[in-house]
Parts: C-alpha cells; sequence; structure tokens
C-alpha cells in the first residue's frame, strides 16, 4: 500500500491518457520510480551514459547497465556520448534507443535541446514507442523528463524526434535514462510456480 502523498504525486505527474491502455505515459522521474515500485518484480537501473566512448560515432552506441537492460541506441549522421549525454551529430535528427532483453518495462530519460554553445534550448520533442503510443513532451531545460511504463507487453524501441524550429536548429540529448525491468524468472522458480499450479488444479 503506498502513502497518500506519493498517490496525488502520481495524479499530478501522469501526463493524460495514453494511446494504449497498458502502458501508462510519465513526466516526472519521481512518479516513475514510484510507479515501478508499483509493477511486480520490476527494477529500475539508471544508465548515465558514462562508460561510453568520448569521441563520435556515425554507428550505433550501445550500453548494459544490467543484463535485462542492455539498450542500443543509433541516429542518422552518429550520435556522441561524450560529457555522460546521448546526442546526435546533425541538428533535427531522430534518436532510437532499442531493447532486446524482452524484460524492460519502464524506460524514460531527460530529454532537451543542445546548440553550437552547449546551451539548453527549449522546445518539443515526440516520444513513440513500437507499439504507437506517443507522447509530445515541452522541454524547457536539462530536467525535462519524459517516461513509459508498460504492464504488458515488453518495450522493445523508443523513438524520440524533434518537431518544431527548435527541433530543427539543434542537436537532440538524453541524459540519466532510466530502465525498468522484470527479471527473468529462474529454472528454480519456474518449477515451484508449476507445481503450485498443479496442486491448485487438484484442490479443485
Amino acid at each position: 500500500m503506498f502513502p497518500a502523498k506519493q498517490l496525488v504525486l502520481l495524479a499530478a505527474c501522469c501526463a493524460a491518457s495514453p494511446a494504449v491502455a497498458s502502458v501508462t505515459v510519465l513526466d516526472s522521474r519521481a512518479a516513475f520510480r514510484v510507479w515501478g515500485e508499483m509493477m511486480p518484480q520490476a527494477s529500475v537501473v539508471r544508465e548515465t551514459f558514462s562508460t561510453l566512448s568520448q569521441g563520435f560515432t556515425p554507428g550505433s552506441l550501445a550500453g548494459m547497465p544490467a543484463a535485462e537492460a542492455s539498450w542500443q541506441a543509433s541516429a542518422v549522421g552518429g550520435l556522441s556520448g561524450a560529457n555522460g549525454m546521448l546526442r546526435t551529430l546533425d541538428a533535427g535528427r531522430s534518436m532510437v534507443i532499442e531493447f532486446q532483453s524482452g524484460q524492460v518495462r519502464g524506460v524514460g530519460a531527460d530529454f532537451f535541446y543542445s546548440n553550437s554553445m552547449g546551451e539548453a534550448v527549449a522546445g518539443y520533442v515526440v516520444l513513440a514507442l513500437a507499439d504507437g503510443t506517443q507522447f509530445v513532451r515541452s522541454v524547457r531545460g536539462m530536467d525535462s523528463f519524459a517516461g513509459f511504463w508498460s504492464d504488458g507487453a515488453a518495450i522493445t524501441r523508443v523513438t524520440i524526434t524533434p518537431i518544431g524550429p527548435a527541433g530543427a536548429a539543434n542537436v537532440l540529448v538524453a541524459d540519466d535514462m532510466d530502465i525498468g525491468y522484470v527479471p527473468v524468472p529462474t529454472p528454480g522458480a519456474i518449477a515451484l510456480i508449476a507445481i503450485a499450479a498443479m496442486t491448485g488444479r487438484r484442490r479443485r
């Protein structure tokens, strides 16, 4: 059971009705964490991008803050992992982050634009999941969090797309990505679940 204060926080921070009933859209890191606590067996890890190569790459960048939370990011024109942030090399380019473990249920990060001087620029981005769920987020600084939690299917991909004049003129940046995942049950746990199910049938 969660304190009334946390539930009020969730109600205030959850964005308006998401496109898919099983996906919740959140615009607060605190709400993202509380929502994760309500997900059965879910764990949350943070990717700070601090271990990425400091140079530029025309290909993709990848990380693994936990085995179930491994990710790979790409963008047309390339990416940079410098200064503990993931950013597109070219202005106006979308960023795609993919998860292949099949265990990711939540993902969120601070998203913003950066100009040629390295300053944060206000604007808007569109975040979209592979299932079609979309969220238009206003970004006003380096702490403009946006994220999703799915209580059903795994999250396999999130695409962050620049929109508007700010998006066209500046590079897109992601910082401090939180990834929520549900661990794969061990063989012993699977066996116990099977035994419990069989026992239940016999009693009925």
